[in-house]
C-alpha cells in the first residue's frame, strides 16, 4: 500500500504534464506589416528604398518616404562632421534635427539616423 501512493501521484503527474505540450505546428501566424491605409504608428514598418549610388546598399526609412531618406543620406556622405575618424569603430553627428550613429561592421559602416518618428538605415561599402 505505501508503494502505491507514490506509484499513482507519479502516474497522475505524468498524465498531467504530457498535456502541457504545445500544439504549435510550426507554421508563423504572427504579426506582419501593417497595409499602407492602416493608422499603425511610425515605426510599425520600414519601407526599402533604392539607394541610386553604388557605394551604399539597404535604405530603409520609417516614418518618411524614400525621396527624404536618400536626401538624408547623400547629406551625411558630404557632411564632414560624419566622416568617421580614422580608426575608429563609432562616431556620431547631427544633421538638422536628425540625429546619426555609425558603426564599423565586417559589411562596412553601419548608419542609423533618427529623430521622433522618423528614422533612416543604410551600410556603405568598405572603401
Amino acid at each position: 500500500m505505501r508503494l502505491a501512493t507514490p506509484l499513482a501521484i507519479a502516474a497522475v503527474t505524468a498524465a498531467l504534464l504530457a498535456g502541457c505540450g504545445s500544439s504549435d505546428d510550426g507554421t508563423e501566424t504572427g504579426a506582419s506589416a501593417p497595409p499602407a491605409d492602416s493608422s499603425a504608428p511610425a515605426g510599425a514598418a520600414a519601407e526599402s528604398c533604392a539607394t541610386h549610388d553604388s557605394g551604399t546598399r539597404g535604405l530603409r526609412a520609417t516614418g518618411l518616404d524614400c525621396g527624404v531618406a536618400r536626401h538624408l543620406m547623400n547629406e551625411w556622405a558630404a557632411s564632414e562632421g560624419c566622416a568617421s575618424p580614422a580608426g575608429s569603430s563609432r562616431s556620431s553627428c547631427s544633421l538638422g534635427p536628425y540625429r546619426c550613429l555609425a558603426t564599423a561592421t565586417d559589411r562596412g559602416l553601419a548608419v542609423s539616423c533618427a529623430r521622433s518618428g522618423q528614422s533612416v538605415a543604410f551600410t556603405v561599402k568598405r572603401g
